[in-house]
């Protein structure tokens, strides 16, 4: 199924109240503002959750793999495994974030953001009446400390590339719930640059990770690294009503996703995010509910461009003219996904739906001789670090032997994947969750990204990302846009085959989980799930 088709099939699904959204102009004031309550921003899907009658009470309990001693509660440092961002989901929200459809930048703790004509400097509002969990209010110093935090040159956070412009000892508090924000250069993509909530949680003056505090539906408990973490039912929640649930308990040490299956079917758990695609029909006929999200995972094959053999253009390219990408949906997705073609970010209103491939594997073998790599042999490096990865290990492996590449393919624990060689395996694999363009090349292909894990670094890429972010003319931005595009798609280090689709298990007492498009379930954390 295409790009085109998957929207067209969405669209009855996901109807975004479009005067509430982010609107950018050319030459005029960037201003997100006037929104109604969050709810109000919902898709129509989400909203038919809602209608149904939530109950009030009880404790969820969410399994998953993927747990390992590094695990954190830092809202400003979340490793890249699902555990954490689940986590981090539940005890803080952002100034912003993405609507559930991931295709606009919607209001989180802020009321109105807005910016001066040339985006040097911006306006935010907070709510009025926010509590952190500790029952103080949330206010313009603490929007402050968390961007100061997350930005120290010393110690910088996930989130430091997305806020560099940003001038960190010029920001004002223009009274308690308004700050002023200064930029270096013109910045008129940082409400997109800050939508991934997951890295930009805000927490109070003083905020300690060993005792986090935030503002988001669940309040910290208790938390074992590796094994579990619980929180408790924050009862000043700023959306009023929620969450439902009086606990949650997230489980993250079990080891292979069979065994969390297992115990979703035993009982000991309520919900299986990431479940696998094979196990769906089993799950259906021992009476469990099956919610499908639409497409906005990636799990790509990344090639470390500074290492060899993919520091040459030659392999890379070659490697990506191996995959056969609908055979791969189907042997390693069970479908459950559509094409990628190698460039991020499905959803953003700048893709360049003209970059396509397909597979050839004559001009494949062609290229590894050009490159004197003929009868090649490597190693990628797998885990069970999300739904689908190891079987498209195995599938890809398969594929690279027709062009006389021998992939040998070893899995290791989740734990070890993300231990200390994570970033280095000079061919590996990795997941996203969706985030805006040029929010996903601040996270992942400049010097400086946090999840370098291509180590790609090209002076005319990062110049025309610069200029991107300067420009508030809507239709140079889109060129610049595709410029970039063109280069990953041509000699970048992802092997993007497809955007896959997610499908969580749940047992039948569970309701209220949204049908997300961010690659990230449930959509709005925890706070609209019920138990009946």
């Amino acid at each position: 199924m295409s790009i085109e088709q998957e929207h067209d099939q969405d669209h009855d699904d996901v109807r975004q109240t479009r005067s509430d959204l982010l609107r950018t102009a050319a030459g005029s004031a960037f201003l997100l503002s006037g929104a109604p309550r969050i709810e109000g921003l919902m898709s129509a899907l989400d909203e038919r959750v809602a209608a149904a009658t939530p109950r009030r009470g009880g404790e969820l309990r969410v399994g998953l793999t993927g747990g390992s001693a590094a695990d954190t509660l830092d809202a400003g440092l979340p490793t890249a495994n699902y555990p954490d961002t689940l986590r981090v989901m539940a005890l803080y929200n952002g100034l912003v974030r993405l609507s559930v459809d991931a295709r606009e930048v919607v209001y989180d703790l802020a009321e109105e953001i807005s910016s001066s004509k040339d985006a040097k400097t911006w306006t935010v509002r907070l709510k009025d009446g926010v509590t952190f969990h500790n029952g103080k209010p949330v206010t313009a110093a603490d929007v402050i400390y968390t961007l100061r935090r997350i930005g120290n040159p010393k110690k910088p956070l996930a989130g430091a590339s997305s806020i560099a412009p940003l001038e960190l000892t010029s920001m004002k508090a223009v009274d308690k719930r308004t700050v002023r924000l200064h930029m270096k250069t013109p910045y008129a993509t940082f409400l997109d640059q800050i939508s991934g909530y997951y890295f930009f949680g805000i927490v109070p003056v003083g905020y300690d990770p060993r005792r986090p505090i935030g503002t988001g539906p669940f309040k910290f408990q208790s938390f074992t690294p590796g094994q579990q973490s619980v929180f408790t039912r924050n009862e000043n929640y700023f959306r009023h009503g929620r969450p439902y649930v009086e606990k949650l308990t997230i489980i993250d040490s079990f080891a292979t996703p069979t065994a969390t299956f297992n115990a979703l079917q035993g009982g000991q758990i309520d919900v299986q995010p990431q479940a696998p695609f094979a196990q769906v029909r089993q799950a259906q006929r021992a009476g469990l509910k099956v919610v499908e999200s639409r497409p906005g995972l990636w799990t790509p094959v990344t090639m470390r461009v500074d290492a060899k053999p993919f520091d040459d253009v030659r392999v890379r390219q070659a490697f990506r003219l191996m995959v056969d990408r609908q055979q791969m949906i189907d042997q390693s997705l069970n479908g459950y996904g559509i094409v990628g073609n190698d460039v991020f970010s499905l959803w953003d209103k700048n893709r360049d739906t003209s970059l396509t491939r397909d597979q050839d594997v004559d001009r494949a073998k062609a290229l590894l001789k050009a490159a004197g790599h003929e009868n090649l042999t490597v190693e990628l490096v797998t885990a069970d670090i999300a739904a689908g990865v190891v079987e498209a290990a195995q599938v890809f492996a398969q594929q690279a032997k027709a062009a006389g590449a021998d992939v040998k393919v070893r899995k290791v624990p989740a734990g070890t994947f993300f231990g200390s060689n994570y970033l280095k395996w000079p061919l590996a694999q990795d997941f996203w969750g969706y985030a805006p363009y040029f929010t996903q090349i601040a996270q992942a292909t400049l010097p400086t990204s946090p999840y370098s894990e291509t180590h790609w670094n090209d002076p005319h890429y990062i110049k025309l990302y610069e200029q991107a972010n300067r420009t508030t003319n809507a239709k140079l931005k889109r060129e610049i846009a595709h410029e970039l595009q063109r280069i990953d798609f041509q000699r970048g280090g992802y092997i993007i085959y497809a955007f896959n689709k997610l499908v969580t298990f749940t047992s039948q007492k569970v309701s209220g989980i949204a049908r997300s498009g961010a690659g990230i379930d449930p959509a709005y954390s925890w706070e609209t799930v019920w138990l009946s």
